[in-house]
């Protein structure tokens, strides 16, 4: 387990380990709700991106324009040009033949998001971990062993998973798969943000070798 960012997603440990092995977390503001995302880096991206000085690129607009790009579908139009013109480099190449070749990938790929209840976990902590369905599993970790029957059955009805923190950790309900329709780029930005987050983190703590160290 790897975990950067603010203490208090009770995902620490021997929680991490048994339900998240060998992945990072991250403390982080997704879809503008605190949560915890559980990824692993892309680690190709997160090389070029180190080699370039290119960070996280958190912008809605641009990422589902370059959703396009990746899908094949070069917009004809010139706002394209002028939107990306002043873009960093390592995001859009643009060639005379072919037009606008992306260069840019998600940096990470998210393997949950985790919603953390400090004492009982509640139905909307279930409904948070639910605006996430399209994009990842959902969990929601409860620091207080009880579990009410309406929170159990929220769960169960979403797909969304839940855990009890204490007195150790006991999966109550398992994490359905990512189910739903995705809004365009919205899985990108998730992403970035995700990114974004860890190296915010690992810059506060100094932690630039490790952030460096991540693309071996």
């Amino acid at each position: 387990m790897r975990r950067a960012g603010e203490a208090g997603g009770l995902l620490d440990g021997e929680m991490m380990a048994s339900l998240f092995p060998d992945r990072r977390v991250v403390r982080v503001e997704l879809d503008g709700r605190l949560v915890d995302a559980v990824f692993h880096l892309a680690a190709e991206e997160h090389a070029r991106r180190v080699r370039v000085g290119l960070g996280a690129m958190c912008y809605p607009r641009l990422l589902r324009r370059l959703a396009d790009l990746s899908n094949g579908m070069a917009p004809l139009d010139p706002g394209l040009l002028a939107e990306t013109s002043l873009l960093p480099d390592g995001v859009v190449e643009w060639s005379g033949l072919r037009g606008p070749v992306l260069l840019l990938e998600p940096p990470l790929v998210l393997d949950a998001v985790v919603v953390p209840a400090v004492g009982r976990a509640q139905t909307r902590h279930v409904r948070v971990a639910d605006r996430f369905a399209p994009y990842a599993p959902r969990w929601v970790i409860s620091g207080d062993q009880r579990v009410d029957a309406a929170v159990l059955v929220a769960a169960s009805v979403g797909g969304v998973g839940l855990v009890a923190r204490w007195p150790e950790p006991e999966v109550i309900a398992s994490a359905a798969p990512a189910t739903g329709r995705t809004l365009p780029g919205q899985a990108w930005l998730l992403a970035e943000q995700a990114y974004g987050a860890w190296l915010a983190a690992g810059a506060r703590s100094g932690g630039r070798a490790d952030i460096e160290a991540a693309t071996v």
